[in-house]
């Protein structure tokens, strides 16, 4: 059995999760889900590392490939592998802003409208998103702008193996698939919208654990 450590993605906490650790957890598996508590990229990275164990799993989802991505940088021993969830796969020096320029707009000015600052970007764009489910929506939160803005630091070791699962022929982390696959990655496609491991989870945990659909 495994240790599967669940990191999400923007406006998200370690319940957006729990559809698909109570399907790890029946099948024997350890789950840890934190919710990430940091204001930027590097304190995340601190975070999640501070709960790896010998030969974790790492999953990120949106977002959370850029911390899986820095965590699996930092402590390559530690890491089994990284499953990266409709999610960006950066190399070192990058930030999400640089893998999707197209977003540094919208969350600069959602930023600026929420608050005086301009540095908490409220959730925004939901229904686009797959964001439907009041129960999901009622529990999101803003995020800090150093999230999307920061790069991932250097690294020196060579990343733990990898594999990526895109969401919809049509999602907007393509480029990501296009980048794993470069890289040698296992990369498969769930027919779902981008919060599919709250509407889809059987499907998304079977990608997950590279396995047929899970009931």
């Amino acid at each position: 059995m495994s240790r599967y450590v669940l990191v999400h993605g923007s406006w998200c906490g370690g319940w957006i999760w729990d559809r698909i650790a109570e399907r790890l957890s029946g099948q024997g598996h350890t789950v840890v889900a934190p919710t990430l508590t940091g204001s930027g990229l590097r304190q995340h990275l601190d975070e999640v590392g501070r709960l790896l164990e010998d030969q974790v799993v790492l999953v990120g989802h949106s977002y959370g490939g850029m911390v899986v991505a820095g965590v699996a940088d930092a402590h390559p021993e530690a890491v089994r592998e990284a499953v990266y969830l409709d999610a960006f796969l950066p190399l070192p020096g990058e930030s999400a802003f640089d893998l999707m320029p197209m977003l540094r707009q919208p969350f600069t000015e959602a930023a600026l409208s929420y608050h005086p600052s301009g540095r908490t970007v409220p959730p925004f764009g939901l229904e686009a998103l797959g964001f439907t489910d009041p129960d999901v929506v009622s529990r999101l939160r803003p995020i800090d702008l150093a999230t999307h803005e920061e790069r991932l630091p250097p690294s020196s070791g060579q990343r733990p193996p990898g594999r990526c699962v895109l969401f919809g022929e049509h999602s907007p982390f393509r480029p990501m698939s296009v980048r794993a696959r470069e890289q040698g990655m296992e990369c498969r496609t769930v027919a779902t919208d981008h919060l599919g491991l709250w509407t889809a989870a059987a499907e998304v945990c079977a990608a997950v654990t590279g396995t047929s659909r899970t009931h």
